[in-house]
């Protein structure tokens, strides 16, 4: 009972200050694998306030999709998911699977499935953001976009908990 009091005024702190609640979302790709799977649902905290919840570097975040090279045609209603690698300001390069922010090497601490293309020296605009898929050979993100970048009011929220994995059976991936 007493966590069930904590939780709940927690919930009603972040409305009252405005970082709000985001949305529950079901992942329909495997372009977050192996750390978020095909049919894992996954609640976000919405990014009303820049101040308050900063988008930050490794962040995985629900985005509304971007035009493609490929033209691929999305209904108006879907939501991608992808991690934050570039954030405003920087220059992002990627040589053999190897990413590099402003001609350093950017070390990433969680697991992915490398491969995919490389990508030339791209420069990130104020206010928008690099993202890329942990399976990157499967992932449609910012390197097929007409635009490389997102813009911060494109992106819907933050993800902050999978609250049910499809395969719950083998163990925590996130």
């Amino acid at each position: 009972m007493r966590v069930f009091v904590v939780c709940t005024i927690l919930v009603f702190c972040c409305l009252a200050i405005g970082c709000g609640l985001g949305g529950h979302y079901v992942q329909s790709t495997d372009s977050m694998s192996p750390t978020i799977g095909i049919g894992d649902h996954f609640t976000t905290i919405e990014l009303k306030s820049k101040t308050l919840n900063p988008i930050e570097r490794f962040d995985i975040v629900v985005y509304k999709p971007q035009p493609s090279k490929a033209n691929i045609e999305t209904e108006e209603n879907t939501r991608f998911t992808h991690r934050v690698i570039g954030l405003p300001n920087e220059k992002i390069e990627i040589k053999k699977s190897v990413i590099y922010i402003n001609n350093k090497l950017l070390g990433e601490t969680f697991e992915k499935i490398a491969g995919g293309i490389d990508y030339p020296a791209t420069a990130i605009p104020d206010n928008e953001y690099f993202l890329l898929g942990d399976n990157r050979p499967q992932s449609l993100d910012s390197r097929f976009w007409n635009k490389p970048t997102i813009r911060r009011e494109d992106i819907y929220g933050k993800v902050n908990t999978i609250v049910h994995k499809e395969d719950w059976d083998k163990g925590k991936r996130w």
